[in-house]
């Protein structure tokens, strides 16, 4: 109690005085080799949770398939730890995870599915943590069929920009005696319950490439050809069927950003032309598409066309000012690591670019230019400012339709490496702003078994 009080008396001192504060919680251990997904959810001015999962087969030291949820009190140290074993325990019975969502101030939801061969049954499982309660409440939202054996099919979970909606997507197992048959399901997140669900069947001349959800809670599913001649088509699923929009020709799309203006759901998508092409990437035109009336506006985007090792664009920030859309993201890119003796097949390196704005403007043309910080940063908004967390050291601000940085907010404490102080590696997607106490919090990797968080009150000043 008097640790808590002088800790209470610190901060307020600083408050007043308008000093920037660090505050670091004891480090935790994890297990860097298994656990993956790694957030920072449900924060407020009294506790944290740290989030992870682990779905690996042959993990003999303790279930397989888990999820952990630690619980860090005000400073960042950690106080309990929640686990749900997902795994049931019956011999050839399969388990996935699918993905997870924060619902509410109070609630994180996280999918899996179960798959059981003998039976030809997949089903697919919602998990909600309850922070009030530290329970878990675990309900099966779909009963799907599998063929059995290695006839899985495949089962995506995307969610909604906005953050109301999950999409089920359960690409079945295709072959020359079956239709390639679709099941589609929307959750509506602020009640988890089914918003509506369709299944539908495609032609067996495309197959499924990526799938995403509007915020209108819709399903896009990109198809592309499964013959020699390359084609893509798209299709917008809604409780009423599916709808073809055409595409132009010789156009291939290769990503799914839903965007919404004035509740209407449009789609960003960068790909390319099919033709002679020599050293250029798979990314360097960008289609705006609006999906009610099918209207198609292409951009070239130079900074990607000669970019051979690109493997994706990531978009992770989307807002509407005054009839343009602003879009923030980066270039994903992979490539292979020679073999060796020991290691005949290397993982593939991932890397990521810097960050871009690309506007569209209400002709459907867009624009882009840097960003100026590094593409897979963290970021959170307060007011009609969004900052960027992209070095572990600065904020990076950016007025809302304002593509001009400004100037960088330092959070730094030159105390670090020093003494008691620890030095670490900030996670920059793990940041949070609370705005209760006006600080900022995030996690820091302290070293391969090993995180702890770091506050900063004052942030701003």
């Amino acid at each position: 109690m008097k640790k808590t009080l002088i800790f209470s008396l610190s901060i307020l001192s600083a408050l007043a005085f308008g000093q920037k504060k660090f505050v670091y919680g004891d480090s935790f251990e994890y297990n860097s080799k298994y656990e993956k997904d790694i957030k920072l959810v449900l924060a407020d001015d009294y506790n944290q949770y740290v989030f992870s999962d682990i779905n690996e087969d042959g993990y003999s030291s303790y279930p397989h398939k888990k999820i952990i949820i630690r619980k860090l009190d005000q400073n960042g140290s950690m106080i309990d730890t929640f686990i749900k074993d997902y795994a049931n325990k019956t011999n050839g019975v399969l388990h996935n995870y699918l993905g997870s969502i924060e619902i509410s101030k109070d609630q994180f939801v996280i999918f899996t599915e179960e798959i059981e061969t003998k039976v030809n049954r997949k089903e697919i499982f919602q998990h909600v943590f309850n922070k009030k309660d530290g329970n878990f409440t675990t309900t099966s939202v779909a009963k799907l069929f599998t063929e059995g054996g290695m006839k899985q099919g495949t089962t995506y979970v995307k969610f909604s920009e906005n953050g109301k909606y999950a999409a089920i997507i359960n690409d079945r197992s295709v072959s020359k005696k079956t239709a390639n048959t679709i099941d589609n399901i929307v959750m509506d997140l602020s009640t988890m319950t089914k918003k509506w669900e369709k299944e539908i069947t495609l032609d067996t001349d495309y197959m499924e490439a990526e799938v995403a959800v509007t915020n209108s809670g819709r399903i896009l599913i990109l198809r592309k050809s499964t013959g020699w001649k390359e084609s893509s088509k798209l299709v917008y699923v809604s409780a009423q069927g599916e709808q073809d929009i055409p595409l132009k020709d010789k156009l291939i799309l290769k990503t799914l950003t839903p965007v919404s203006i004035n509740d209407q759901d449009y789609l960003t998508s960068f790909g390319y032309y099919t033709g002679v092409r020599i050293n250029q990437s798979n990314f360097g035109d960008m289609a705006f598409i609006n999906l009610q009336n099918g209207n198609i506006t292409m951009s070239e985007v130079p900074a990607y066309r000669n970019n051979t090792t690109m493997s994706g664009v990531n978009i992770i920030r989307t807002e509407t000012v005054n009839g343009k859309t602003f879009m923030y993201g980066f270039d994903v890119n992979k490539t292979m690591p020679q073999s060796t003796p020991s290691n005949r097949f290397p993982d593939p390196i991932i890397t990521y670019g810097n960050g871009r704005w690309f506007v569209v403007g209400s002709d459907g043309t867009s624009s882009d230019s840097s960003a100026e910080i590094y593409g897979n940063a963290g970021y959170f908004t307060k007011g009609n400012t969004t900052y960027f967390f992209g070095d572990g050291y600065n904020l990076t601000p950016f007025k809302a339709g304002n593509i001009g940085k400004g100037s960088n907010i330092n959070i730094h404490n030159n105390s670090e490496g020093n003494g008691s102080t620890r030095r670490a590696n900030s996670i920059l997607t793990a940041v949070r702003y609370i705005p209760e106490s006006d600080r900022l919090i995030f996690l820091r990797k302290v070293d391969d078994n090993h995180f702890d968080t770091k506050s900063v009150y004052n942030w701003n000043q």
